[in-house]
């Protein structure tokens, strides 16, 4: 499993090309992503402290799981195929 510095050196990787667009929109998703959870959280009538709860438990998973599947996922991808020749 990958920490936190290797998830950083693997987004610097893959960031070498990518447009600031791209960035923006990696973001963008990030926050709608966090604004469902807070939204589902509301509208089970949770009170204040669960909706925060909820939503404070909710951000670490949120933003490994998008940076898993955006910058970790192709890399390994990449070396599955390099070991497979």
């Amino acid at each position: 499993m990958a920490g936190l510095r290797d998830v950083f050196i693997m987004k610097e990787r893959m960031n070498s090309g990518v447009s600031s667009v791209m960035i923006i929109l990696e973001k963008a998703s990030i926050l709608i992503s966090l604004l469902i959870i807070l939204s589902i959280g509301l509208a089970l009538n949770l009170p204040s402290w669960g909706v925060g709860l909820m939503f404070g438990l909710s951000i670490g998973p949120v933003v490994f799981g998008h940076y898993y599947v955006i910058y970790i996922w192709p890399i390994l991808k990449q070396q599955r195929a390099k070991v497979e020749e």
